[in-house]
């Protein structure tokens, strides 16, 4: 007996929903790879940088934007979870959710799942939904840790891209936290989400500094934040060239450099006093952010 046309057309799906799940843990999303019948691990053509490992249909809406909608505004999320599993979730037709793009913590890495002129369900309010780009982000509202300056960049870099295309002000009247989306239940990003470092490398500041370690012991003390007040987190030897990612105004130090409030990020959540640190300029280092 001959298999009928929606029977063969649900069977379908069900063997490319499963292959899509298998392959989602063996094949990196975060790296080009050769084409396969999910597309999963191809290039984006929305972003030269992004892999493609497309949502599943029941988790988006077909359109035509900015033809059938204008895109208007960017949306941060922070995922609530890891990279592979948030990619993973939106190839899942009962998530009944999805965003555009997906960052990796370690080192920015970027996946995309929903082509941008579609809808994505990210937003939990449709209008914001029609006229936006979601962007989730791999950690928890709750741990700065997953802040990294490779994600930062990364996704910055993106958002720059899109305001670009899409004639999107570099505000954050247009480039807005879930939380301020109308009608919100969510928190995220999150307190730990620093929006002074993000829009600064929104807007092309996006210099990375460098510097000498200079002390009279044979290591500087690393903090997890701009002040002596803050935990130890570890050291760096004197001597030591460091990269700088973005300068904060913390508490006053007294160093081989003078008196200064100035504290230099040299790391996830570390940061040493601008007085120890020989960098070629006296405070802040031009076109490096701060933060």
């Amino acid at each position: 007996m001959p298999v009928r046309p929606s029977y063969r057309r649900r069977l379908l799906l069900a063997l490319t929903t499963a292959l899509t799940t298998a392959l989602a843990g063996v094949v990196s999303v975060a790296s080009p790879a050769a084409a396969d019948p999910t597309g999963i691990g191809t290039l984006s053509t929305d972003y030269g940088p992004a892999a493609w490992a497309p949502a599943s249909t029941s988790n988006y809406t077909a359109a035509s934007r900015p033809g059938s909608h204008q895109v208007t505004r960017i949306v941060i999320h922070t995922a609530q979870g890891s990279y592979s599993g948030t990619v993973g979730w939106f190839q899942n037709p009962a998530a009944q959710a999805s965003a555009h793009y997906t960052f990796r913590s370690s080192d920015g890495a970027v996946t995309q799942s929903v082509r941008e002129k579609d809808i994505a369900w990210h937003a939990g309010n449709w209008t914001y939904n029609t006229q936006t780009i979601g962007i989730e982000h791999e950690g928890y509202v709750d741990n700065a840790a997953w802040l990294t300056d490779a994600m930062y960049r990364a996704s910055a870099a993106l958002t720059r891209n899109l305001a670009n295309r899409y004639g999107i002000p570099k505000n954050r009247a247009s480039i807005i936290g879930h939380n301020e989306v109308p009608g919100a239940t969510h928190t995220d990003p999150g307190p730990n989400w620093n929006w002074t470092y993000y829009m600064q490398l929104v807007n092309g500041i996006t210099g990375i500094g460098s510097g000498t370690v200079s002390t009279s012991a044979s290591t500087l003390n690393v903090r997890s934040g701009p002040g002596a007040s803050y935990p130890v987190v570890g050291s760096v030897a004197d001597g030591a060239t460091v990269a700088v990612y973005c300068q904060a105004l913390g508490s006053t130090v007294t160093g081989p450099y003078g008196t200064t409030s100035v504290w230099n990020r040299i790391g996830t959540n570390r940061y040493v006093s601008d007085a120890y640190l020989l960098t070629g300029y006296d405070g802040y280092i031009p076109n490096v952010p701060r933060c």
